[in-house]
């Protein structure tokens, strides 16, 4: 006697469901504007988590035994490099993933330069050159794509639209600050926007170097309200996160208005939560800087 539902039935708890879809890639950036392009650009093909917690500093967060256990399980682990997470090579060194596939920006982008104190560090903070992320995007489409070709044209296909943003937001930081009656960015803290700057043609002046944790010196506090004074600027910016005690110092010696910038490589959990993307962070700091530098 045939019994085609039985023998269905097996060859289904056999088999599994034949149009099932295939498995997430597992996805994970070390800041957040890189979390943001991986989501960008794998969509709804991949889960992509933030590997520092809400508010921890990248320079100084030390990974966990979690972290180290989430990283066993990703697919793809991708960070900036040239120095900015100082932790990486004994963290990944502790992780057991033969088919985790790590991805340095700082690879294939050419970092700056930077002179303190007379020596001379890379500049790790790329992603504040958009036409930097436009290339980041472009190469986390083409590993994705290579780790699952299967779904390469969807990853290609969202990298564009997301480039297309991103090529949005030049124009809209090229257009803004094209007339401007100062050029000054006059930085009460580090270095942290010489991409940015460069890019529309400004000028950054910081208190300290390339690292967050250096203390300023008196001399360079008096040299920083000295040429704000001699060049007549009337806007000192600090970074989002950091005291605002020196901005004030600053402002009130010379005198001048405080504004915020974001340099956006890792938020608070209230802004995580709140849905704010890397494009909103750099709209805002367009309109700060707009209103800093006296732009028409």
């Amino acid at each position: 006697m045939r019994r085609p539902a039985a023998a269905a039935i097996l060859i289904g708890l056999t088999l599994g469901p034949l149009n099932s879809a295939p498995p997430k890639l597992r996805i994970v950036a070390s800041i957040f504007p890189l979390m943001e392009f991986a989501k960008a650009v794998a969509g709804e093909n991949a889960d992509v988590s933030l590997l520092l917690p809400p508010g921890a500093e990248v320079h100084t967060w030390q990974p966990r035994a979690g972290d180290i256990i989430r990283m066993s399980e990703a697919d793809l682990f991708v960070h900036v490099g040239g120095g900015l997470e100082p932790w990486l090579a004994d963290f990944l060194g502790s992780v057991a993933n033969k088919h985790l596939r790590v991805m340095a920006v700082a690879d294939f982008l050419r970092l700056e330069k930077e002179w303190h104190a007379g020596k001379e560090a890379a500049d790790p903070h790329v992603w504040l050159d958009f036409e930097n992320d436009r290339t980041i995007v472009r190469r986390l489409a083409g590993a994705l794509g290579e780790i699952d070709p299967a779904r390469a044209a969807a990853f290609s296909e969202s990298a564009a639209a997301y480039d297309k943003k991103l090529n949005e937001l030049d124009d809209l930081y090229s257009a803004g600050l094209e007339s401007c009656a100062n050029r000054v960015l006059l930085i009460a803290g580090h270095e942290a926007f010489a991409y940015l700057a460069r890019r529309y043609r400004l000028e950054q002046v910081a208190l300290t170097g390339l690292s967050p944790d250096a203390e300023p010196t008196p001399s360079a506090v008096v040299g920083l309200v000295e040429l704000a004074r001699k060049r007549r600027i009337g806007a000192v910016f600090r970074q989002a996160g950091e005291s605002p005690k020196l901005a004030g110092l600053l402002a009130r010696e010379i005198p001048a208005r405080v504004f915020v910038l974001n340099d956006g490589a890792n938020l608070t959990r209230r802004d995580l939560t709140s849905g704010g993307t890397f494009l909103d962070l750099m709209r805002e700091n367009l309109v700060n800087l707009r209103k800093g530098l006296g732009c028409e």
